[in-house]
């Protein structure tokens, strides 16, 4: 899982200030990686040693109407989280004058807010200061502290034994030949922007708030390609951020989910999921992680990975996330402003028709906004009503239309 930020500009880059910026990010929070631990009980622990690639830049111009394709392109980049290179930054010029900036990041070292962050920070030249002990540590003391974690994980190492024999058989009954797939294959995905005065009145008006409203859009969307449970309802799970200020830690997130009904119709009247919304964000509060952190650290990685493609593969569950108003520097990356900024999520495993539709489909949406205007990306295959672009943007045009809004689209 990745983070993509986008720039695009109407000039070229200036290249000078995309070097320091490049330069900055690797001194704030984005500048430490994964260090595995020496036995894998132990859980991998962090490190400033890390690598970074150098600024991408294309040989030449690329004619303007394959940017899109670039971008694409970029968002499937190899990360490194384990020692880095763990986040790239990419440019290209357009045979029209235009430009475009890609930075994707490893979601392991960073959630979106701290994405953001990373990047305002590093405008403003602000360092992150990262130290860690263990980093001057020889192998036999780094043996030794591996051995002291993984004992105080006793209880979870119990349940990891148990699941990873279950892992194991399912790893064995996944091995099958991929049926013949389009190497250029991603996953449909479409950015919509509204002014932000309409959204926020849109929302207003019936009695919502701009993530009620995004959420209400999601459920449509959810609800219209049938990706709903037995009784016809809208499930969605939202990322909730825990993070603090100076928070250092690279993920700080919780989660609600609940359900949409939207048989009889749109929501005309966003009050009452507002009301549920807050009602699951305060019983979220002070919750435990979920089972499945602790058994990360204790579970092999290939098959705690296997665990979690298991649990995801529901084709019913609908992500909504909420990024909020994004620092202004976030625009300045190369000293000057870009014309527009887009930020989303990119699932790297979903690489291929097959795999999407063994694990459920897709539907992610995201929401940020930005000087003056609310973006939303949506990310979304549900076969058949959803497996292409065209679809996509034509279900956004409808829902969006049902509340009186209009996006620009791209």
């Amino acid at each position: 899982m990745a983070i993509q930020a986008v720039w695009r500009y109407d000039r070229p880059v200036d290249m000078a200030g995309l070097t320091d910026f490049h330069a900055a990010l690797q001194d704030g929070r984005l500048g430490r990686v994964v260090a595995a631990a020496t036995i894998p009980a132990a859980g991998d622990r962090w490190s400033a040693r890390a690598k970074f690639g150098p600024v991408e830049v294309t040989e030449a111009p690329i004619p303007h109407g394959e940017l899109a394709t670039w971008i694409a392109e970029q968002g499937r980049a190899e990360l490194q989280t384990f020692g880095g290179p763990a986040w790239r930054l990419a440019v290209t010029a357009c045979d029209n004058g235009e430009s475009a900036v890609s930075l994707l990041a490893s979601h392991t070292i960073a959630d979106g807010r701290a994405f953001c962050d990373a990047i305002a920070e590093a405008v403003a030249g602000k360092s992150f200061d990262l130290d860690y002990r263990s980093d001057e540590f020889g192998r036999m003391r780094l043996l030794s502290d591996d051995f002291r974690d993984a004992a105080r994980r006793g209880r979870v190492l119990v349940q990891a034994v148990g699941l990873a024999v279950q892992m194991a058989v399912v790893r064995r009954g996944e091995a099958k030949v991929r049926d013949e797939e389009d190497p250029n294959f991603h996953l449909p995905s479409v950015d919509a922007t509204v002014p932000a005065p309409l959204w926020h009145a849109a929302a207003r008006t019936r009695g919502g708030s701009a993530t009620t409203l995004a959420v209400a859009v999601t459920a449509a969307i959810a609800t219209e390609i049938g990706r709903t449970d037995d009784q016809g309802r809208a499930r969605i799970m939202m990322p909730v951020s825990t993070r603090t200020e100076a928070d250092r830690r690279a993920n700080a997130l919780a989660s609600i989910d609940f359900e949409v009904d939207l048989r009889d119709g749109m929501l005309t009247d966003l009050a009452p999921l507002r009301a549920l919304m807050k009602e699951k964000l305060g019983a979220a509060a002070g919750q435990p992680a979920p089972p499945l952190i602790p058994l990360a650290v204790a579970l092999p990685r290939r098959l705690f990975a296997v665990l979690v493609r298991k649990v995801a593969a529901d084709a019913t569950v609908s992500v909504c996330s909420n990024l909020g108003e994004i620092d202004p520097a976030m625009l300045r990356i190369d000293g000057g402003p870009a014309a527009t900024i887009r930020l989303g999520l990119v699932n790297q495993s979903l690489d291929s028709r097959t795999v999407v539709t063994e694990r459920g489909g897709n539907l992610y949406v995201s929401l940020f906004e930005s000087a003056g205007e609310v973006t939303m990306r949506v990310n979304g295959f549900h076969a058949p009503k959803l497996v292409d672009v065209e679809q996509l943007t034509e279900l956004i045009q409808r829902v969006l239309a049902q509340y009186e809004l209009s996006a620009t689209l791209g």
